[in-house]
């Protein structure tokens, strides 16, 4: 079941066969019915280093990945799906206020003219 302003992504561990470090992942889209439920379905579109300052690399296909520490092949481990959602806008200055309204300002004159209007200057 999709929610509106949901989207359902999968990614997968790349861990090294021979020195066992992880040196990224893959992220894509989860494609929506039962044909999801098995791995070999998926189709991936990115591939996330571990290192946070390289960036994020757009597959196109074909590509075999290598551990940067050792040259070992890199298998596909951990498979987990996670979901996102679009930001509620919860504005909270437009929601009426709970309680009674307040009192409406009235406007106060500066002192001398306070005290004119009540007939106490002198």
């Amino acid at each position: 079941m999709t929610m509106s302003g949901r989207k359902d992504w999968i990614q997968a561990d790349l861990r090294c066969l021979m020195c066992g470090r992880v040196p990224g992942r893959l992220v894509g889209p989860l494609p929506s019915g039962e044909a999801s439920a098995s791995a070999n379905a998926q189709q991936f579109a990115a591939y996330r280093p571990a290192d946070d300052s390289a960036p994020a690399v757009r597959l196109v296909g074909g590509e075999r990945f290598r551990c940067s520490t050792c040259g070992g092949i890199l298998m596909m481990d951990q498979l987990e799906r996670f979901s996102t959602y679009d930001d509620v806008d919860d504005d909270l200055d437009a929601r009426p206020r709970r309680g009674r309204p307040p009192k409406p300002w009235r406007n106060t004159a500066s002192a001398p003219e306070w005290l004119a209007q009540l007939g106490l200057a002198g």
